[in-house]
């Protein structure tokens, strides 16, 4: 397994995915940026659950986007090159499609650990008044690793499945608008739960309430759906099972 392990890691050499990670992330802490921007002392005392708050809506319009944009970059050696016949003669199918899979996911975990970083660095340049809480650290990684490791696994497949990457790029372009419109909707509303873009708003942490006559938000904890979690959970696990097997099955 180290071996096909190293082998990935040396195809990646010049496909510059970390840039396309730095990109987002780049934009991501501008966007956070330009909400503070305009914080008074009232913001900046709960600043860790406002930017919790906003953070999440803004992973599910980039996520989608970015994911498909990864994996197209991680497998498109494989398809534009037509190496994949030559590769499975040296590797099992199955051990490629899980390297993909692992290499994906590594990327995923140091994105939004670095997200939890720069916004712990944020917090004690601006001053916010609360610390950042560990149930807040595991609840973010909750709802950003597992729904996007389901998701990505979908354009994974995608992108093996069809030569021409734009397809699976509108796939991730189309989720991000079907994650930003599920916050929309209540948590009970079906077209949150019937795409699996709207399960970050699902996992969400934070809740808020906005009083009319002082036209101040204040944020709360909440508990993630926990039913949506083990969804989840099982999509990540039946749709690794079924996209494997495909792979395996695929004509090369």
């Amino acid at each position: 397994m180290m071996r096909e392990w190293k082998t990935e890691w040396m195809k990646l050499r010049r496909r510059k995915a970390g840039l396309l990670l730095l990109a987002f992330l780049g934009f991501t802490a501008l966007w956070c940026a330009w909400i503070l921007s305009d914080a008074d002392a009232g913001d900046l005392l709960d600043g860790y659950r406002w930017i919790f708050s906003n953070l999440s809506m803004i992973n599910t319009i980039l996520l989608p986007t970015m994911l498909s944009m990864l994996a197209s970059r991680l497998c498109d050696m494989e398809i534009k090159g037509n190496t994949l016949k030559l590769l499975c003669t040296m590797e099992k199918k199955g051990r490629l499609f899980d390297m993909k899979l692992l290499t994906g996911g590594l990327y995923l975990i140091l994105y939004v650990g670095a997200e939890l970083v720069l916004l712990f660095l944020g917090g004690v340049a601006l001053g916010f008044g609360e610390p950042m809480q560990p149930r807040h650290i595991l609840y973010f990684l909750i709802q950003n690793v597992t729904v996007s490791l389901v998701i990505y696994l979908l354009q994974v497949m995608l992108s093996f499945r069809f030569e021409n990457q734009i397809i699976p790029l509108a796939a991730g372009i189309f989720g991000s608008f079907i994650g930003l419109f599920s916050w929309f909707f209540s948590a009970d509303s079906l077209f949150r739960w019937i795409f699996v873009w709207g399960y970050y708003s699902l996992l969400h942490f934070i809740g808020s309430n906005w009083d009319e006559k002082t036209r101040v938000i204040s944020f709360y904890d909440t508990e993630p759906d926990w039913g949506a979690l083990a969804l989840v959970l099982a999509l990540l696990i039946g749709g690794y099972l079924l996209g494997k097997y495909l792979f395996i099955r695929k004509e090369i």
